[in-house]
């Protein structure tokens, strides 16, 4: 994970039971979110990088986590057009104020180039699969495309491996206000019999908090992934 904040990026961390959680990212324009005591805020964020590990401090508000980062796996390349790269990881985090510390998941996600670079939309998101297994899936329509027309591509990473789903099908709903409040994955890997539900991995995922910043919108979910249940990031980015 070296060099990371010199490309586009996305780093992810959260626990659900604990309610605590961050999302730090630049697609040309850095932003954060955080979440502390069930409350999600807009955030900014610090970043150090030594040796294998990075220190991410996120504050938002009069609340700051700061969380040290650790692959779990080596970074693997996926195939998107952009660059992609993805690691598993997990992450030590410490609220301010002496709260006892947590170990979650985390991930992160970067690019060789600008994955949103004459988009309409883009989507990015991530769901800890459970076993250090992630699903990571990506989404990008072209100006004026709906979203059920936007081309997606979903892998699972588990271990060292990684494998690419032949199919991958998002479903998001929204509030009011046009922002993402849960969102399900149906992924078909190669050569899967269609006829038989059992063959697809299903992902169904309910906000914890979001917030919206310019152009980006970034949300934590609980997410479920065929019995598993972890934390999960949903990054939307909109013309």
């Amino acid at each position: 994970m070296n060099d990371l904040v010199r490309d586009f990026f996305v780093c992810g961390f959260g626990d659900p039971a604990s309610g605590l959680g961050g999302l730090a990212w630049d697609f040309g324009e850095p932003g954060a979110l955080l979440l502390a005591e069930g409350e999600a805020r807009p955030a900014t964020f610090a970043l150090e990088e030594g040796g294998e590990a990075l220190t991410l401090e996120i504050t938002g508000g009069d609340a700051t986590l700061t969380a040290t980062v650790s692959p779990r796996t080596t970074e693997l390349a996926l195939d998107d057009g952009s660059g992609l790269t993805a690691s598993v990881c997990v992450a030590d985090v410490s609220p301010k104020g002496g709260a006892e510390s947590i170990r979650c998941p985390a991930q992160v996600s970067r690019w060789s180039s600008s994955p949103v670079e004459g988009a309409g939309t883009f989507r990015h998101l991530a769901i800890d699969g459970g076993d250090e297994s992630l699903v990571v899936a990506v989404a990008r329509g072209e100006p004026g495309v709906e979203h059920g027309d936007e081309q997606a591509a979903s892998w699972l990473i588990r271990g060292e491996d990684e494998s690419r789903f032949e199919d991958a099908f998002i479903s998001t709903e929204y509030d009011p206000a046009d922002n993402p409040t849960r969102f399900g994955l149906e992924l078909w890997p190669e050569d899967s019999e269609r006829a038989s539900r059992a063959a697809a991995t299903r992902v169904s995922a309910s906000i914890l908090g979001g917030a919206g910043a310019g152009d980006l919108w970034a949300g934590l979910f609980s997410g479920h992934t065929d019995g598993s249940e972890g934390i999960g990031s949903y990054l939307l980015w909109r013309a």
